[in-house]
């Protein structure tokens, strides 16, 4: 995953800039419209993609669909342990389904490829346990095996599949960056036949998370870094600060690092080049929470890419107009 979260409370980045007043939220009749507290772990709970969770026999082999609409079919003893042994009986399976921008936005699984943007066709995340200890895929059962674990990703319609590949989670490559986070990388650039009228049919290299998406290429020149600062003293207290910037017309979500020499949130860190087109529509938005555990975030949208961007956001508590702007992604 991508270190796109960061606590600034612990880093002490706004620490004196904080100015709290006990009549801020009092309109002109003296009424108190301070927004009431979404408390944040239960809007994630409720709006963000938790693992699912089912089970099957190993030996004779099943089939699960996801909330989403994912199918997945395990073949029969397609599951070993970490010795290799093939395992029969019941099996706990698990999975996430990230099919949509709001998806991305609150899981923190960008869409990127070591600083190169990507647009995504939807991302999946399978575990498989049995007894509490973590099942492996038979090498019979993979990607290149001889009877694969298949999978069926409903497929958005509007998003053009051309070029379309798999990939699936790798280590970032270093050169000389400073972020040792996991990135996407490529699995396979061929799928065979995966794009089906309604969905991309797949198979897999292993359990763990596996997408479908596509490099955009822009043109070099055509790209930059974007910054995105926090006004002075709206930060103070808060904990679990997410910066991303969602574009509006790409199935695509980045998460923004924190650069603590210039106190601002961008892409540097793992990237050498620049890598955000120049003429794209964005919005950019910060999620965190406060000490009590309410849900903060801010927002600005309909905005145009222009080369070194610079945006500005005030983090304040969330109101139920956030939330609705977020389902509607």
């Amino acid at each position: 995953m991508k270190k796109c979260i960061v606590n600034l409370a612990i880093a002490g980045i706004f620490s004196g800039l904080f100015i709290s007043c006990s009549d801020d939220h009092l309109d002109t009749e003296g009424i108190d419209d301070t927004p009431t507290p979404i408390e944040a772990d239960a809007f994630f709970e409720e709006h963000g993609q938790s693992l699912q969770a089912f089970t099957g026999d190993a030996s004779s082999g099943f089939t699960v669909t996801g909330a989403g609409g994912t199918e997945i079919s395990f073949p029969a003893d397609a599951f070993v342990d970490e010795d290799g042994n093939i395992i029969s009986g019941a099996v706990e399976i698990g999975i996430i389904e990230i099919l949509t921008k709001k998806d991305l936005l609150l899981s923190g699984v960008a869409t990127e490829s070591n600083g190169q943007l990507l647009e995504s066709g939807g991302e999946l995340y399978i575990e498989a346990l049995q007894n509490g200890e973590t099942l492996y895929l038979n090498p019979a059962n993979h990607h290149f095996g001889s009877n694969p674990v298949t999978v069926k990703l409903p497929r958005d319609t509007d998003i053009d599949p051309t070029d379309m590949i798999l990939f699936n989670q790798g280590a970032r490559w270093d050169d000389g960056l400073e972020d040792d986070s996991f990135t996407w990388l490529v699995f396979n650039e061929s799928p065979d036949a995966m794009v089906q009228p309604y969905s991309y049919d797949f198979t897999i290299p292993n359990f763990g998370w596996i997408n479908v998406d596509k490099f955009l290429n822009f043109p070099q020149d055509e790209l930059t870094f974007v910054h995105v600062n926090l006004t002075a003293g709206s930060a103070g207290g808060l904990q679990d600060v997410a910066v991303l910037m969602v574009f509006e017309n790409l199935n695509a979500v980045i998460g923004l690092n924190y650069d603590p020499v210039q106190e601002w949130f961008g892409t540097e860190n793992f990237s050498v080049n620049p890598n955000l087109p120049i003429g794209e529509q964005i919005a950019v938005v910060i999620i965190a929470k406060n000490a009590q555990g309410d849900l903060y975030f801010d927002k600005q949208e309909n905005l145009t890419i222009t080369a070194n961007a610079l945006y500005t956001l005030t983090p304040q508590q969330a109101t139920p107009q956030d939330i609705d702007w977020i389902n509607n992604l």
